[in-house]
């Protein structure tokens, strides 16, 4: 198969990966001081004794002065004192300060050595983040898409004439430069290969043919036997009124162009079949300088005894007349060609690498039977003469109103004689959707803007399974209370107090009583009032599993003109691309550069 490429699809750089470091930070811990406590208490021991110390020196220098001089008293007092304080007290204050200086330094060496370790874990996860962000930023964002399969048949539905000429251009430069040979039939009269055969028409490596102006250096019926170019009119003609219950009509129109074709001699034209039939019909003029020669006159009347008169024959033949004349006055300027030998491909394939084959016409008729009859004679060349190989491709694009019965024959002999076919179809609309899913095909759909169009698009692409947020509910509640309260209260009591006192002296005794009387009385009242309010807020979401379109009708009909969608059946497991064909973006930067192999 050859190296193809159908465009880029875009693949958006991964998320930067966080360092497995970040997370580990080291973290300083403060060492344990020392334990001073046994010093401390020395110290303060020590303290504590100091006067007493102070005093039993005085008194032993004192004792020591009496026996000796004065001066050696003195310095016994003064050495005494200093043996006192050094021994019990400045030893331990030294010792402590020791112990604090020796813990100072260790925990300065100790943070030194954090701050290290601290500061080669952040360039760890620094470098970490600059690699991160540059492959992010190096990495490739557009990859070729490709069929891996290689399918014999690849339908193109959608588009437009430049969305069209996109997709040929960068497909073709593919497959071209890959060694393969390729033939377009331009139907559109749009010129869509217009840009694909610029790239190459310098190299002198393309061939051009444009019908019916091209006429002069191409006989669509040439090199063909009375049978061959009989059943190849008669069947162009039966379908531009495929109707339903005329199938005979093929064959009596077969009848009567063999009976016509076969008188003449010579170089087969679309004039002179015409006038032959004018002739089996009676309505040809000898008297003008007509295509026919007398001998061939003298035949073709001894056949119309031959024919009949009936009145379907004769309204065939007119409908023949009419149908083929279509086509036989665009060959007045035109010399007939010299017919190919028998046996020839006349169409395909030329000695380049791109052929393109284009009809046109002012008018629709003349346009519609052209295109009809092509597709006739390429039928019979696939038939006669198959070019086998997997280098050779034949692209169709327009071909929406040649049917769908035409269609399948040039897909079943292109597949019989191992040829790529493409096909370009403007519209996905009645029989022409069966060609969707066919064996050993894959789609591009580009932009379908009619809705029923994309709706079938979508059913083939398929359906999945998907949660979605189905309801969101949102409740906000207010309320608000007062009340009153109101009470009294009276509280009355009476007492008395009744006291007897007895006082004596010497013999004298007197007693005293003593009576009071106490009221009290208390009144209380209590006014109360409250109030009360209270906000609530509550919020939920509510998610559904649903069963919908991969891809929306809605997204079809809105792509982007290059843009496709590229479902491929043909590999085991159905794949699904959303690429675009526009040739520019092989000029953007982080472009995957595709693997040429030739």
């Amino acid at each position: 198969m050859p190296s193809e490429q159908w465009g880029w699809e875009y693949t958006p750089p991964a998320p930067l990966a966080p360092s497995p470091e970040a997370e580990q930070a080291p973290v300083w811990q403060e060492p344990v001081p020392p334990d001073l406590n046994e010093l401390e208490q020395r110290l303060e021991r020590g303290r504590r004794r100091l006067p007493f110390r102070v005093l039993l020196t005085v008194i032993a220098a004192g004792g020591t002065a009496s026996m000796v001089s004065a001066l050696a008293g003195a310095f016994a007092v003064v050495l005494g004192g200093m043996l006192s304080y050094v021994l019990p007290v400045t030893l331990p204050s030294h010792q402590i300060k020791a112990a604090t200086r020796h813990a100072a330094a260790d925990r300065d060496a100790r943070y030194e050595q954090f701050q290290r370790v601290r500061r080669l874990w952040r360039d760890r996860v620094e470098a970490h983040d600059r690699q991160q962000r540059a492959e992010r930023y190096e990495s490739l964002l557009w990859h070729p898409v490709r069929l891996p399969q290689g399918p014999s048949r690849v339908d193109v539905f959608g588009g437009t004439s430049d969305g069209w000429a996109s997709l040929l251009a960068t497909w073709g430069a593919s497959v071209i430069q890959s060694g393969s040979r390729l033939v377009v039939f331009d139907l559109t009269e749009q010129d869509v290969v217009g840009g694909l055969e610029s790239l190459f028409h310098s190299r002198g490596r393309t061939a051009r043919l444009d019908l019916p102006a091209g006429a002069g250096r191409f006989n669509v019926l040439g090199g063909l036997d009375a049978d061959e170019a009989a059943d190849l009119l008669a069947q162009a003609v039966h379908t531009l009124r495929p109707t339903e219950g005329q199938g005979d009509l093929r064959t009596i129109h077969a009848d009567l162009l063999e009976t016509a074709i076969r008188e003449l001699g010579g170089i087969l034209t679309f004039q002179r079949v015409t006038a032959a039939l004018d002739v089996l019909r009676r309505t040809y003029d000898a008297a003008t300088d007509g295509p026919l020669s007398l001998d061939e006159l003298t035949r073709l009347t001894a056949g119309v005894d031959r024919i009949g008169q009936g009145e379907r024959v004769q309204n065939e033949l007119h409908f023949l007349i009419s149908t083929l004349s279509l086509l036989a006055r665009d060959e007045d300027t035109a010399p007939p060609p010299p017919s190919p030998p028998k046996g020839t491909n006349s169409l395909l394939w030329p000695p380049t690498c791109l052929a393109v084959i284009s009809t046109a016409h002012r008018r629709h008729r003349c346009k519609d039977f052209l295109d009809r009859v092509v597709l006739q004679r390429l039928l019979h060349d696939l038939r006669s003469q198959p070019v086998t190989g997997h280098d050779s491709i034949l692209v169709i694009a327009g071909c929406d109103h040649l049917g769908l019965e035409g269609l399948e024959a040039l897909a079943r002999h292109c597949r019989r004689a191992e040829i790529r076919l493409i096909l370009l179809m403007e519209r996905l609309r009645g029989e022409l959707r069966e060609l969707l899913g066919s064996s050993d095909s894959a789609a591009v759909l580009m932009r379908l803007g009619n809705a029923q169009d994309a709706t079938a698009a979508a059913e083939f692409i398929g359906r999945g399974h998907r949660l979605v947020l189905s309801q969101l509910t949102a409740q906000i509640g207010k309320s608000f209370t007062t009340g009153t309260g109101h009470s009294e209260g009276t509280n009355d009591s009476t007492g008395w107090n009744t006291g007897t006192a007895t006082s004596r002296s010497g013999k004298d005794c007197s007693h005293s009583t003593n009576r009071s009387l106490t009221e009290s009385r208390a009144q209380s009242w209590q006014e109360t009032v409250n109030h009360s309010s209270s906000d609530s807020t509550g919020h939920s979401a509510t998610q559904a599993r649903v069963y919908e379109f991969t891809v929306e009708p809605t997204t079809l009909q809105a792509l982007p003109t290059t843009a496709f969608v590229m479902v491929d059946s043909s590999a085991p497991g159905r794949r699904v691309t959303l690429g675009d064909c526009n040739p520019g973006i092989v000029l953007l930067n982080r472009v995957a550069r595709p693997h040429r192999t030739g």
